[in-house]
């Protein structure tokens, strides 16, 4: 074997160079492909693992960086250097960790509860102990063991870097051991625990290759786990003083940075196709998007084909009805029969308002500000013969809260019923505006309009409505106005702190 070990003693640099780069590459993928509004559980602990790939690739690069600089930084630099290529370990490990225990969290959250070590908030809280206990166990360690000094690789260049391990190896040397032994065996146990129960909380979402990349990262973090947290580098305690890389190397040939570099490329792959789970979530929200589309198409034109042709007719059947019983003698049963009927058809008209009504609220996006307004709009529509149009503006949508879409559902309501019962307007105009911070919804009508400065007691229907109003958008931190002029219509503006995103 000794041909194999030199033959990679040779390429050395070649080796160190693509191990940190399956590393970075997979961190980095992962960090492109980050769905920050994804349903999954799992998408919310991805951030994590691509923090451990871009860090732990960094760490891996300074085995090649730390020995170039040698022949031009003083030591002191190189000292520092190194001790913070150790740190970068330490950190890399302990943001294995904490995608591990997040992966427990998030999957205990949507499974019955098998393991009550999963279910404790607290797990969240174990990889920031375990890094602030590993470097204490390597400062009391390399206290113990100061007269340890690790044998110096074959594959360093003489002079200031060989200088400086003489200096801090026995450090360094404890604190990988310790940081593989404390950090790296827990992580990969907690991320395989956890991968396993992902695949069973996605059911029949982990179908092929979704299912087969979950389960294959699972047994390629359990190899990982035992070439990178069980074969560290040789040191003065067991186990590390009884297997190690050296012991790998003499007995194989191949150093262990080869075998790690093979199990990293196959988390890559792994966690790479495993991915493309978020594109069939994609999928599935878009089929479910446009299904929702042809429905709201078709309700929609249910309900105008209602208001237009249905009720349009019985309402011109009433006014002939009501021309035939006013030519009638108030005593005439016939004229009783006729009120009968215009009962009938008047009731029967409000029904088929109420199921128009009904119709299109039943289909409303509950957190869409532009179709609350729509949908109570369409209630005005429906009682009366008024032209309402609805314009949007702005290159933003708001992101409503449950609680800021009740409440602006109450203020369109009283809005409009102002309006179907004072205004007497003919036309109504509502603008929805957004900008990236403020929503502004504005109501104007060609109404009679009424008088700012009169009494309450003069107008106390408006009144008591533009009151209630005014208190709901207190809650909402939000400004209202109202401005009419009596013969000129009456004006209404409601502008309130959103969240917002960009309009498609």
């Amino acid at each position: 074997m000794e041909w194999l070990a030199d033959l990679f003693e040779t390429n050395r640099i070649i080796v160190l160079s693509v191990y940190g780069q399956v590393f970075f590459i997979t961190g980095l993928a992962i960090a492109l492909q980050s769905r920050k509004r994804s349903e999954l559980a799992i998408a919310r602990t991805l951030p994590w693992l691509a923090a451990f790939g871009i860090v732990h690739g960094f760490m891996e690069w300074g085995y090649l960086f730390v020995p170039i600089q040698s022949g031009f930084l003083p030591p002191p630099l190189i000292h520092l250097l190194l001790i913070a290529q150790l740190a970068l370990k330490g950190i890399s490990y302990a943001l294995l960790l904490q995608f591990g225990a997040e992966l427990l969290l998030s999957t205990s959250s949507s499974k019955e509860r098998s393991s009550r070590l999963a279910g404790q908030p607290w797990l969240r809280f174990v990889p920031s102990l375990a890094l602030v206990l590993w470097a204490i166990g390597t400062l009391a360690l390399s206290a113990l063991f100061s007269d340890f000094r690790p044998d110096p690789e074959p594959w360093l260049p003489a002079g200031q870097i060989r200088d400086a391990l003489a200096t801090v190896g026995a450090p360094l040397a404890i604190g990988d051991v310790l940081a593989r032994y404390m950090l790296a065996l827990p992580a990969v146990a907690a991320v395989m625990l956890g991968l396993w129960r992902s695949a069973a909380a996605l059911g029949p979402l982990a179908r092929p290759p979704v299912g087969g990349a979950l389960r294959l990262a699972t047994v390629a973090f359990g190899v990982y786990g035992v070439l990178a947290g069980l074969i560290t580098m040789k040191a003065p305690f067991p186990p590390a003083s009884v297997v190690n890389a050296s012991v790998l190397l003499d007995a194989l040939g191949i150093p262990i940075e080869v075998l790690r570099s093979a199990a990293g490329l196959v988390i890559a792959i792994a966690v790479i196709r495993t991915l493309e789970l978020f594109e069939q979530e994609t999928d599935r929200a878009l089929a479910t998007a446009r299904r929702h589309e042809l429905l709201l198409r078709e309700r929609e034109r249910i309900g105008r084909d209602l208001h237009d042709g249905i009720i349009q007719s019985i309402y011109a059947v009433g006014l002939h009805v009501e021309e035939a019983s006013a030519a009638l003698d108030d005593a005439t049963p016939a004229r009783a029969r006729l009120q009968t009927v215009m009962g009938e058809l008047n009731r029967i008209t409000g029904d088929i308002r109420s199921y128009i009504f009904d119709l299109r609220t039943a289909s409303l996006d509950m957190l869409d500000a532009e179709e609350i307004v729509r949908g109570v709009a369409d209630e005005l529509r429906a009682n009366t013969l008024v032209s309402l149009d609805v314009r949007i503006e702005g290159d933003y949508r708001p992101r409503l809260t449950p609680e800021q879409a009740d409440q602006l559902r109450h203020i369109a309501q009283e809005a409009f019923s102002n309006v179907l019962r004072h205004a007497q307007a003919r036309r109504v105009e509502v603008v929805l505006r957004c900008t990236r911070r403020r929503f502004t919804l504005e109501i104007h009508d060609d109404g009679v309009g009424y008088d700012a400065t009169a009494t309450p007691a003069t107008s106390r229907g408006r009144t008591q409505g533009l009151a209630n109003m005014r208190r709901r958008a207190e809650l909402l931190g939000a400004e209202l106005v109202a401005d009419s002029t009596p013969g000129q219509g009456t004006a209404l503006s409601l502008t309130m702190p959103v969240a917002s995103s960009r309009r498609a």
